[in-house]
């Protein structure tokens, strides 16, 4: 059969519509079947004059291969053995360049969308012919996409590819100096990498030059210009960059700089703002995403820190990018440098030596600022600052009303509103200056409303309208850490501008200033329902007990212990104290609805000296429990608990309504015997 008449043939008995067009679905059921049977005795024409060898097979398979683009003929022309017939020819020594050529259009179109014929490829071994033609260079622009129509969509073929180590294959080819000369075809041989990538064991059998060439490629012309080739060479050389051992190879070689300069020109060099076409948007941000994620695992990789100390280049580098305007850097320096802030030498220096908090707090006091990304990032970084008692005071400027404290009503972003108030509790943590800056009057106008509230109104106002629970227990422990202190030590300086008001005729209470300032600090700021939080949650028990400890502490001060006994009105933690103190889930005696108790329904009691005084006798004190000792922890609650009754029994028994009043001292009763048993038997 002549060239000719296999050219009429095909455009007679094709479906004569486009491939975007065309259905099987609409021809008849044996349309397929008819075409393979008119294909049988070109196969032996195309036999017979490869036997010959004649000239002609050439121009036979052009007309093929133009048939092939019909997406009606592919099924027949696998079915048939052609597909078949000429990879065996393909794979043969001494053929001509014309051939080679249209061999290949036949195959590549062939196997576009049409996983049959791909299997016939795997199936047969006939990938490895495809690839070994990458060695001639002239023959890429038919190779290459002919490689991708074999592999896109069809996961077998992508293993072959990969165990027949067709990425040493491209990447030689990107590092040639002949790359100009088929250039054009890069982001082919991206889509391909980008297919090979997700197989197992590719990162093994990959060239290690892979990320290397891919990288350079990106930030050298002309792709460093080209935003399409840019984001294909990155984001293949990210997915590279998710094993450990393109991370390690990267983190231990010379690598380093080049990976920050192409993250650099991503964020620099081009524009989201200006860029028209929707999916090229698209695109690059997947790949800021990308590059954010890589620069994580680099430097979350234990290797970085011991390789990149803070006087290094990369690690200056991140400092820069903190003082910059671009969000994006400041971003990725965050998170790059909170990574490197595992200890309390490297935290220390960034903020007494690097100053690496100054350019935050300007961050999170400008309002403009909304993008929860950064905010996020920057707050989770000052963490890792705020851990180190020396550095707590010196980040307090973070605590002024307009940097963190703003953030408590981010209600949009509930993880920001989650790290700032988590940020505030590690600088209030055993840290007397921040706790008087937190505790400072909104206003020094005495006019002013603002005059009677602090930031620590917005804690407990973020904790009452979250909805989150670790956002609230984070809330409920900044308010205990505030206690804690006011509790801990002079109280004056911490709460220095908080003069009670003289009463009227100028009676002053004979109460110590300390206590005054305290009471009128606690009328103005309601802290009991945050606190009750921290012994009803059940998931952390080291917190309930950090909880006892901060009430047994407060309940020494008669303005600390009005806040316990209003805490304690509040539903299920009657029961709560109940199960610390006696280990039961259900209350004591008849005092099952001791949590509905109406107070005035009963008549007040007198304490009880003689069951305050056995308390008093075990010589307990306030203590913090050891998370790590449960049977510890439990016994340090008990006696926590105890003290916090022992005290309220003290101070407001001739005030306590008589139903609550016989519960505290049943449970101070049962309780110190239980003590006074535990000490028999350790000593």
């Amino acid at each position: 059969m002549a060239p000719k008449e296999i050219e009429e043939m095909l455009q007679r008995e094709g479906s004569k519509v486009s491939p975007d067009k065309y259905d099987e679905s609409a021809e008849s059921v044996d349309a397929r079947q008819r075409r393979t049977e008119l294909l049988i005795p070109i196969l032996a024409a195309c036999r017979e004059v490869w036997t010959s060898g004649s000239e002609d097979l050439e121009l036979m398979v052009e007309k093929l291969g133009d048939g092939s683009r019909d997406v009606a003929w592919r099924g027949p022309f696998g079915d048939s053995g052609i597909l078949e017939f000429f990879l065996r020819v393909l794979a043969g020594n001494g053929l001509k360049q014309g051939l080679k050529i249209h061999i290949l259009r036949l195959v590549g179109n062939s196997c576009a969308d049409t996983d049959e014929n791909r299997a016939r490829v795997i199936q047969g071994n006939h990938l490895v012919t495809v690839i070994n033609h990458l060695q001639d260079e002239s023959l890429i622009p038919f190779s290459i996409p002919v490689l991708f129509n074999i592999l896109v969509d069809y996961e077998p073929a992508q293993l072959a590819a990969s165990q027949a180590n067709l990425n040493q294959r491209l990447i030689d080819l990107l590092s040639a100096p002949s790359l100009a000369n088929y250039i054009v075809f890069v982001p082919y041989f991206c889509k391909i990498l980008a297919l090979l990538v997700s197989q197992e064991g590719e990162a093994a059998r990959a060239s290690p030059r892979t990320v290397e060439i891919l990288l350079t490629l990106a930030t050298s012309l002309p792709s460093r210009d080209d935003i399409d080739d840019f984001i294909s060479l990155v984001s293949v050389a990210g997915a590279y960059l998710a094993d450990d051992k393109f991370q390690v190879a990267l983190i231990q070689g010379p690598l380093m700089q080049l990976f920050l300069s192409t993250f650099y020109h991503a964020h620099t060099h081009f524009n989201l703002l200006e860029i028209d076409d929707a999916d090229t948007e698209a695109s690059l941000k997947k790949l800021y995403s990308s590059l954010l994620v890589s620069l994580a695992d680099i430097t979350g990789n234990d290797l970085f820190a011991a390789c990149y100390p803070l006087h290094s280049q990369v690690a200056q580098n991140f400092l820069a990018w903190l003082q910059s305007s671009n969000l994006q850097l400041q971003t990725a320096a965050c998170l790059a440098l909170g990574n490197l802030s595992r200890s309390d030498e490297v935290t220390t220096s960034l903020v007494q030596v690097y100053f690496a908090h100054a350019p935050l707090i300007r961050l999170l006091s400008n309002q403009d600022i909304t993008d929860a990304q950064l905010l996020h990032s920057a707050l989770s970084f000052l963490k890792n600052l705020a851990i180190p008692l020396q550095n707590k005071p010196l980040l307090g400027d973070l605590l002024d009303v307009a940097c963190v404290p703003r953030l408590y009503s981010l209600d949009t972003s509930p993880q920001v509103q989650f790290a700032a108030v988590s940020l505030t509790r590690l600088l209030l943590l055993n840290c007397p200056a921040n706790v008087a800056r937190i505790c400072a009057p909104l206003s020094a106008d005495p006019a002013s409303p603002a005059r009677e509230r602090s930031s620590v109104n917005g804690i407990i106002t973020l904790y009452e309208r979250s909805d989150a629970e670790p956002t609230r227990l984070e809330a409920a422990r900044a308010v205990a850490a505030m206690c804690r202190m006011l509790h801990s030590g002079p109280v004056v300086p911490l709460l220095a501008d908080w003069e009670p008001p003289v009463v009227e005729g100028g009676i002053t209470s004979s109460e110590p200033e300390e206590n005054q300032r305290r009471e009128y600090f606690y009328s103005k700021h309601n802290v009991a329902r945050a606190l009750s939080f921290l012994i009803s949650q059940q998931k952390w028990p080291s917190l309930r007990s950090e909880a006892w400890f901060v009430f047994a502490l407060m309940c020494r001060s008669k303005e600390g212990s009005r806040v316990i006994l209003e805490l304690l009105q509040i539903h299920g933690t009657m029961t709560d104290l109940i199960k610390a103190i006696t280990g039961r889930e259900t209350p004591l005696s008849d005092a099952g609805s001791s949590d509905q108790i109406e107070e005035a329904s009963y008549s007040l009691a007198a304490p009880d000296g003689q069951i305050t005084s056995m308390a008093e006798g075990l010589g307990l004190e306030p203590q913090q429990a050891d998370p790590r000792q449960k049977e510890s922890m439990i016994r340090v609650d008990r006696e926590n608990a105890l003290v916090m009754c022992t005290e309220l029994l003290r101070t407001w028994g001739d005030q306590i309504p008589g139903l609550r009043l016989s519960i505290l001292q049943d449970l101070v009763k049962e309780g110190t015997e239980i003590v006074a048993a535990q000490k028999a038997m350790a000593s």
